[in-house]
């Protein structure tokens, strides 16, 4: 199955007019061939990262049960909610059956794929030769990371097009990693693995439950069970988290710091470890510069200058740190929480720090991290790729942002679309996402999206974007489509891949993502490309079966093989390269650039910090926003078994509920300076007092309305636009200070 490599044995075994839009028919089955009787199929997962193995239950020609498949080779029968409820998506009645054109009211009319795809690229091909390539825009979801070849499709589609206006869901939630690799620098030979580490430090991220890991840091899959055999062999867990997370509990450390303090906590570890001169000083002589200047703008952020702000005892910092710098092998790694918070860029930056002071990498002889199975697997480097800061060179927008990973700013979405200028976004494109629920100020985006002299969305179901849009174009599901687990290749901890057909037959008048975007392009005139390879031109586009081929040919599998595996394959043999000396064009890690020196001293005056606890009113807190495992952003929230409930509750310390003369089940009002939601209370003593905690994404109602049925978007109390960052523009959205209220109905 490994190219050159032997194999182990396999595992046995009209548009105005207000309609219903077409959705699932009365058996609320997907059309699908007959099958004679119950059959079990195995596949994987594509809500999330985890992609988990799966046993589909399918009864004439529908999915009517889903398990954790206890042969696949990766995740042995784990599977979250999510995947255990996937059939559930595919039957919702309120599923697209086929595309629609909508009024921009909700109301939709069913029409054929080949009108609207017409239709589209007519439109669009006005507006292009009118107002150019960039007044069209496109919006990348986080379903569009569960389809191999979506992105590089999408990649494509832009490029015919022209535009640089191109916007994903990374820059919502966690740009701030972009912005501190294009500062700080990046080791070329990638990080080093958790399984081979006797340290790790975990700041606002919470794998147990999002099923986000990264390349080789955390086995996703094994969940509490790995952390727990991590500490039998002697590793020590530290979590940076304002709440006791599942992940937390399992550690032997808590720092449950104060929501929009990471900046300060993690300052205050860098001073330990360098004051006690801790760090490792040979690599830093090797490959950084700036370090005397960082030990001066540190030097006076003891742990106990900043354990009062942070909420965490003088004493926890110092152990902290000790232990993280004292031992062999082990990395930092953050989530969304710093990077949702205030000083985002400043606080992913410090806590990269960490690994940086302290080698925390991967050396010239040792094997890389990862194996690449099914992506390319390349001898790296042992050196430091330069700072690149993409932002600063190359295209900048009207409103004056450079291109982060290839991308804009999402947050300058709404301003794109509604500031003057000739290139003013007037047709957008949404593939795989929901920015209506995702992005913070949902008042201020509807304004700007009802601007838009044409919106799609490629969505199967109703949701808020898509009430919006002229067209919906209705995709191919998750088990209606072929797919290997490329996407997210790098983060099983061992060498593992998989292929799945379609364990479905889709409704007939729906394809793929990737195929509606080829298809607008051929009725554009504009051929797609990767690289040499033709995606689509004058006679058509390729099938998904070669597309997957050739995206997946630089792996070590064999993917004609892989598909005679339908559990997959962990690849024993598989080979791991190793790493090179330094080249002569090796840079050095700038730890202290002037702009986050900058940001370093008013973090450091305690701008922007609010709340205290000596200040603190019982009905005072600070919003964080939090993942539920059912729900994959807004994907799920309203399929009862994916979620506790269909509502997101306002969890809240049961002394400050008490404080407020509510309980559990009461609702809440939140109110901002911004806006105001009401909520379910639940009683949480996870949460510290002074903290909320609600996850994102959930509908909400439309007026003060009962919330119970949908839930609450806490995007409404956040402004767009008020403390965001440079270069990214990304705003507040943890840690952000609301009064909370019994919501009492007249």
């Amino acid at each position: 199955m490994l190219r050159n490599v032997s194999d182990r044995a396999e595992h046995d075994t009209s548009s105005d007019v207000l309609r219903e839009p077409q959705h699932q028919a009365s058996t609320g089955r997907t059309r699908s061939r007959a099958e004679p009787q119950a059959t079990t199929v195995p596949t994987f997962c594509r809500i999330c990262p985890g992609m988990c193995g799966l046993l589909v239950t399918i009864e004439d020609g529908a999915a009517v049960g889903s398990m954790g498949d206890r042969d696949h080779a990766a995740t042995e029968g784990y599977c979250c909610r999510k995947g255990r409820n996937i059939h559930k998506l595919h039957t919702k009645p309120d599923r697209f059956l086929q595309s629609q054109r909508g009024n921009r009211r909700g109301g939709f009319v069913p029409i054929e794929t080949a009108t609207a795809i017409d239709e589209i690229g007519e439109r669009l091909s006005e507006i292009r030769e009118k107002h150019g390539p960039d007044s069209i825009g496109l919006f990348l979801g986080t379903q569009a990371y569960q389809a191999t070849p979506t992105i590089p499709v999408v990649k494509a589609w832009l490029r015919a097009i022209g535009t640089r206006k191109y916007f994903r869901t990374v820059s919502i939630d966690q740009s701030a990693k972009v912005i501190a690799t294009g500062r700080l620098g990046a080791w070329a030979a990638g990080n080093q693995r958790f399984d081979e580490s006797d340290v790790w430090l975990f700041a606002g991220t919470n794998p147990i439950v999002s099923m986000q890991g990264g390349p080789a840091s955390f086995p996703i899959h094994r969940g509490r069970r790995a952390l727990r055999e991590a500490r039998d062999r002697g590793m020590y867990i530290i979590v940076a988290d304002p709440r006791l997370t599942e992940t937390a509990r399992e550690a032997d450390l808590h720092l449950p710091l104060r929501p929009g303090t990471d900046s300060l906590l993690a300052a205050a570890i860098l001073h330990v470890i360098l004051e006690e001169r801790l760090h490792d000083g040979e690599f830093c002589r090797n490959h950084v510069t700036g370090l005397a200047n960082l030990e001066r703008a540190l030097a006076h952020v003891t742990p106990g200058s900043v354990a009062a702000d942070t909420g965490i005892a003088a004493d926890d910092i110092v152990l902290a740190a000790r232990r993280f710098a004292t031992a062999t092998r082990g990395m930092t790694t953050t989530g969304t929480g710093p990077d949702m918070s205030v000083w985002s860029n400043l606080n992913e930056h410090l806590w990269q720090l960490l690994n940086v002071i302290c080698g925390r990498f991967p050396r010239a002889g040792e094997f890389h991290a990862e194996y690449g199975v099914l992506t390319s697997s390349q001898s790296h480097r042992a050196e430091v790729a330069p700072p690149g800061r993409p932002w600063e060179s190359g295209y900048r927008s009207r409103l004056g942002y450079g291109l982060l990973a290839g991308d804009l700013p999402t947050a300058s979405l709404p301003r794109e679309i509604t500031e003057p200028g000739p290139d003013r976004i007037r047709a957008l494109v949404v593939v795989g996402g929901n920015p209506l629920a995702a992005l913070p100020g949902p008042a201020s985006v509807r304004t700007a999206f009802q601007q838009l002299d044409l919106l799609v969305a490629l969505e199967p179901f109703p949701t808020e974007t898509a009430e919006l849009a002229d067209y919906v174009l209705a995709p191919r599901m998750i088990l209606e489509r072929p797919d290997v687990t490329k996407m997210f290749d790098q983060w099983y901890d061992k060498p593992f891949g998989q292929y799945t057909p379609a364990v479905l037959e889709g409704p007939e008048e729906t394809v793929e993502d990737w195929q509606y975007l080829a298809r607008i392009a051929g009725a554009m005139g504009l051929p797609l490309t990767i690289g040499s390879f033709e995606v689509s031109n004058s006679q058509g586009a390729v099938t998904t079966e070669q597309l997957l081929d050739h995206l997946s040919r630089k792996g070590q599998a064999d993917l004609q093989e892989l598909r005679r595996r339908p559990h997959g394959h962990v690849f024993d043999n598989a080979a791991r390269p190793i790493i090179a000396p330094a080249g002569d064009s090796a840079g050095r890690f700038d730890l202290l650039p002037d702009d986050v020196a900058g940001e370093l001293r008013a973090a450091l005056r305690r701008e922007r910090i609010t709340l205290s606890t000596a200040d603190r009113r019982p009905d005072e807190a600070l919003l964080t926003v939090r993942r539920t495992q059912g729900v994959m952003n807004s994907l799920g929230r309203d399929v009862l078994t994916m979620t506790r409930t269909p509502y997101n509750p306002c969890h809240v310390n049961p002394t400050q509920l008490e404080a407020i003369e509510a309980t559990a089940g009461d609702l809440l009002l939140l109110e901002t300076q911004h806006g105001r939601v009401i909520a379910v209370a639940e009683a949480d003593d996870t949460v510290q007092p002074g903290t909320v905690s609600l996850a994102h994404c959930f509908r909400g109602p439309r007026d003060d309305a009962d919330p119970r049925h949908s839930g609450a978007n806490p995007g409404a109390l956040i402004s767009l636009h008020e403390v965001t960052e440079t270069i990214n523009a990304m705003p507040r959205l943890s840690g952000v200070p609301v009064r909370l209220a019994k919501y009492r109905v007249d």
